[in-house]
């Protein structure tokens, strides 16, 4: 009786093993098209040229990694108090917009979701990969930058870190 039992763990285990094998083969595919990102970004807020239906604008540069190049960002919305008044400070900001590397190789553009903390000088954000020209053709993966508010409340200096995949890959 037991050993009749045990048969269906056993075949579930080869499948799960199966299963594996098949994700293991596909990360291995992944990765020659992934990286790791790890990169400083320092950027500033601007008003000149700004087009933003809240008029919040920055330009800047990354540092290191893929992202070697300049930055816009053009802000979509934004809501005070984070999106939960009676629960943060009114100052506090969520906003999303459009976060964009330029270089001589290639043009990345991500959908950018995030939160501003200014009693903290801190800000987190979630940069989800849209599109791309280049070496960033057709990005997928998760960016997530954080850092501080510096420079009399007018940059924000931090890093990127995550995972960019394109098909070029490390291109």
């Amino acid at each position: 009786m037991r050993f009749t039992k045990s048969v269906p763990l056993v075949a579930l285990l080869s499948v799960s093993a199966a299963a594996g094998g098949v994700s293991i083969s596909q990360n291995v595919e992944a990765g020659d098209r992934c990286r790791h990102v790890r990169a400083h970004v320092h950027t500033t807020l601007v008003s000149a040229g700004c087009q933003s239906p809240v008029g919040i604008c920055t330009t800047g540069t990354v540092d290191g990694g893929p992202f070697e190049g300049a930055t816009t960002f053009l802000t979509l919305n934004a809501a005070p108090s984070a999106g939960m008044p009676g629960t943060e400070p009114a100052a506090n900001l969520s906003y999303s917009g459009t976060f964009t590397v330029t270089q001589r190789s290639g043009t990345f553009v991500a959908s950018d979701l995030g939160v501003l903390d200014p009693g903290h000088a801190a800000f987190t954000e979630m940069t989800r990969s849209v599109s791309g020209t280049g070496r960033f053709e057709n990005p997928t993966g998760t960016l997530f930058i954080s850092g501080q508010i510096v420079e009399n409340n007018t940059a924000f200096d931090g890093f990127i870190t995550g995972e960019l995949c394109t098909d070029r890959g490390d291109d």
